[in-house]
């Protein structure tokens, strides 16, 4: 079972709990078998997290689909409502490497609410863990590399307006 002790002194765990997760079964969404992106890792690891006794069902939280005013947060609006609506042309479509499709954009939107989620849950807990997000390759306005939205923008924009000091910094490892 995925734990996490909150307090060390001494290296001495003052308080274990349980680890919360984020999941939602639209982080998969169809896209065709030819394209290299590898769709299916999120219901994978969230499978195997339930099956190797990591996490039990509980632990996991499912979030909503945030409103398309917190993505326009930090990315420009017209690119936004253009991905959301499927009008984005198909050069700005082959440079996120990804087909557009209704299923898409809502897993792309659902993933960032997953994002929201888990940053809200780790200023509560101090730590908690997403199956899906990190999609830093996107820029204002327009994706590439496999990603449509930065979530981690989105998540630190969001939060930043709730809390006037906070600040925030994403590390790729």
């Amino acid at each position: 079972m995925v734990r996490f002790a909150r307090h060390f002194i001494f290296g001495i765990s003052l308080k274990t709990i349980d680890l919360p997760l984020v999941y939602h079964p639209n982080y998969v969404a169809p896209i065709a078998n030819t394209n290299r992106f590898p769709m299916e890792k999120f219901r994978l690891l969230y499978e195997m997290l339930l099956a190797d006794g990591l996490a039990r069902p509980e632990q996991f939280f499912r979030p909503e689909l945030p409103d398309l005013e917190a993505i326009a947060l930090v990315h420009d609006r017209e690119y936004v409502d253009a991905y959301w609506q499927g009008t984005l042309d198909t050069k700005a479509q082959r440079r996120i490497g990804l087909p557009w499709s209704p299923e898409l954009a809502y897993r792309t939107r659902i993933a960032v609410g997953g994002t929201l989620l888990t940053a809200s849950l780790a200023l509560a807990c101090g730590l908690t863990c997403n199956t899906a997000g990190g999609t830093h390759h996107a820029f204002p306005s327009y994706g590439s590399g496999f990603c449509i939205f930065n979530d981690l923008a989105i998540a630190s924009r969001v939060l930043q307006k709730a809390h006037e000091r906070l600040k925030a910094q994403c590390l790729q490892t």
